[in-house]
């Protein structure tokens, strides 16, 4: 069955043949899986390329691919923030990470340069944290990044786009230097998220320092019908959200027998 996306304008219905009931794409996923949850290491994670190139380059299944513009199904769409232990975070863990911006988790003990007391004004059980008050603190929010511009907590979204023949969605970090870019492009969608096709191209622009960085810019390239986005909601979009859901990895520490005595 062809996966064909047909060339339209914006907002025009997409007919999009490998969201249906009876399709090959599901009966792939699901010999796939083998009744294991889907994973965020299990699906190819594209990087916003640095000092502002304009050209995406894909890995996907040992291949790489480059394109000006990524363009497929809106699946999924999550929330991440990162407190990260020092300025730098190459070859680091992060420190506290949130899957909501609501509550930030505890996934490493090496705070690095974060202060212990500042950090545990904002601890609200074990291994979890106030992310909405740590975000807006004199400590962690606005003016503490490096150089005194943002935050030192990094928030952004994940999305999860559908490529046209694909099977398994990419996913697409869009950082803070892009989300006045994403924010209202999101909210004026003219469908709910999964049965809308976008682009994402890249722009070149400048931070304050000067420094030159690469912006998503998002597009609308049209809607699919209703009944294959609900078919989208059943393949893709509740796994998804379960799946974005979850707990970071070292949230919690199991204890060894006889730790409680």
């Amino acid at each position: 069955m062809s996966t064909a996306i047909a060339t339209t304008t914006t907002g025009k219905v997409i007919d999009y043949p490998a969201l249906r009931s009876d399709s090959r794409q599901a009966k792939i996923i699901e010999a796939n899986l083998e009744g294991e949850p889907m994973s965020e290491m299990d699906l190819t994670r594209v990087r916003t390329p640095l000092g502002g190139a304009t050209t995406w380059s894909l890995e996907i299944n040992g291949n790489t691919e480059t394109t000006d513009e990524i363009v497929g199904l809106l699946v999924a769409v999550a929330k991440r923030g990162v407190l990260w232990p020092t300025d730098d975070p190459t070859e680091q863990r992060p420190a506290v990470v949130s899957h909501d911006l609501h509550v930030g988790y505890r996934v490493s003990d090496d705070l690095g340069s974060i202060d212990p007391a500042a950090l545990e004004k904002f601890r609200v059980g074990d291994r979890k944290y106030d992310w909405v008050a740590l975000s807006q603190s004199p400590e962690f929010g606005f003016g503490t990044a490096r150089g005194g511009a943002g935050k030192r907590v990094k928030e952004s979204r994940v999305l999860a786009i559908l490529r046209e023949g694909e099977v398994w969605p990419i996913l697409v970090t869009v950082g803070a230097g892009s989300l006045r870019n994403w924010m209202p492009f999101h909210k004026r969608l003219p469908s709910f998220h999964y049965e809308c096709v976008i682009g994402l191209k890249l722009q070149k622009e400048k931070g304050k320092a000067g420094q030159p960085y690469s912006a998503i810019v998002p597009r609308l390239v049209g809607t699919i019908s209703e009944e294959q986005g609900e078919f989208a909601r059943w393949l893709y979009v509740e796994p998804l959200k379960r799946m974005f859901a979850a707990p970071p990895i070292g949230a919690t520490v199991v204890e060894a027998a006889g730790d409680d005595e």
